[in-house]
């Protein structure tokens, strides 16, 4: 299921590169043009425009809808590389933290009733293996956030231990698609083709996926 899904999700992006390079310079400028209005509010409001897209991230996933990667992608397109590192990874985590406590504080029966397969899964790996498995799951970058948050919310994990972990565990792939939106605004605004940086960036998309199935198989299918 993971291996499909890291497929089609390469599969839209190599789409999404390739329509920008051949789709032609009319679409591409206007293209640029939108985003270098951002970046110029950007420039003007440095400050306030961080501020902006750290709360709306954070409301983003504490309600979880599934826009996270897109806003990964935009990051990486309108900030710097530390400057989006930095607001990706800890508003990412302060919302999926935020989406925890709900569930664990005001929604626990519901999720527990509308997702009880997937709970009973989850928690019996929690029993068996606590911070790691939440580890392992956050590794793959695919897997549905929604559910790891929300059902992980409904165990006796510590609120800041699932922090952490999800801090750590979601960082090589908050770094991987901060990188892919950087590339695809040089492409926006240069008009550049595919190249082999972003082929081996959606190389270890793909590897992030099989290094989890590997924390999988030592510590939890053993």
């Amino acid at each position: 299921m993971i291996n499909k899904k890291v497929f089609v999700f390469s599969g839209i992006i190599i789409l999404i590169l390739l329509v920008l390079s051949f789709i032609g310079t009319d679409f591409l400028s206007f293209l640029n043009h939108h985003n270098l209005l951002i970046k110029d509010f950007i420039q003007k409001q440095p400050q306030y425009s961080k501020i902006y897209f750290f709360i709306i991230y954070i409301i983003m996933a504490a309600i979880s809808l599934p826009v996270a990667g897109l806003l990964g992608l935009l990051s990486g397109m309108i900030f710097n590389f530390f400057d989006a590192l930095m607001l990706v990874s800890f508003a990412s985590t302060i919302g999926a933290l935020l989406s925890f406590l709900l569930s664990r504080y005001l929604f626990q029966d519901y999720f527990k009733n509308k997702y009880i397969q997937q709970y009973n899964i989850i928690n019996n790996g929690f029993m068996k293996n606590g911070a790691m498995y939440l580890f392992a799951l956050r590794m793959c970058i695919l897997f549905p956030y929604f559910l790891v948050n929300v059902l992980t919310g409904l165990t006796t994990i510590k609120s800041w231990l699932f922090y952490i972990v999800s801090q750590i565990g979601m960082l090589p792939g908050t770094i991987i698609i901060i990188l892919i939106g950087s590339k695809i605004d040089k492409i926006i605004s240069s008009s550049l083709t595919i190249d082999t940086e972003i082929i081996i960036l959606f190389t270890l998309i793909g590897l992030l996926p099989i290094i989890s199935k590997m924390f999988f198989t030592k510590y939890i299918l053993k």
